[in-house]
């Protein structure tokens, strides 16, 4: 496709037009980083991703101002639309968008003050109450908590005594059977030495 003296212009100020609002996309990013920090792996990320899209993007350009053939002017036309963005208005963009963000800070902090002021207020008015409170709680609870081990304690007591008592009384119930058994083995063996006596 041959383009006229005029064509050409016009694809060079596109080109050049083209380069600066991609730097302008790319300070975006940078003001976005600002906002939120990113390590060195997001950051190498969102570059990668960046350059993609803006070749994809310009190639789309490309395709319908000058059909799809890429020429050196269009290029330089790119890098230098790039590179005077940054050298003139990359910087104020910048501070802008700094003091943009400073400002929105101290709004937001500002804001957030008059809601949480009350919320203050009436903490400051109701902390030594719930204080005292808490410490009312907490000797109520360790005499609750000492009277329930001392209540356990008895229980226990009770428990271990009455267990030894029923072991007492099994004890004593065994030896007296065995007591009655030995009599009763010794009245058998005396009756039989008497009928043996008297068969004699």
């Amino acid at each position: 496709m041959i383009l006229s003296l005029q064509g050409q212009a016009q694809l060079f100020l596109l080109t050049v037009i083209l380069g600066g609002a991609l730097g302008l996309v790319y300070d975006c990013l940078r003001v976005f980083r600002h906002i939120i920090p990113h390590k060195r792996l997001w950051v190498q990320l969102e570059d990668g991703i960046f350059w993609l899209a803006a070749i994809f993007f310009v190639f789309a350009v490309m395709l319908g101002a000058n059909a799809g053939e890429i020429r050196f002017f269009a290029i330089l036309g790119m890098f230098g639309g790039m590179g005077l963005y940054f050298l003139t208005l990359s910087h104020l963009v910048l501070a802008i968008s700094d003091r943009v963000i400073y400002m929105v800070k101290k709004v937001l902090f500002l804001l957030f003050t008059i809601i949480m002021t009350p919320f203050r207020l009436v903490y400051l008015v109701i902390r030594r109450p719930l204080r005292k409170t808490g410490r009312f709680c907490g000797k109520i609870k360790k005499k609750v908590l000492h009277s329930c081990n001392f209540y356990a304690k008895i229980k226990l007591n009770a428990i271990r005594r009455d267990w030894r008592i029923a072991v007492r009384k099994k004890r004593k119930s065994g030896d007296n059977l065995n007591e009655q058994k030995r009599k009763a083995k010794g009245r058998a063996k005396r009756k039989k030495g008497k009928k043996d006596t008297k068969n004699g």
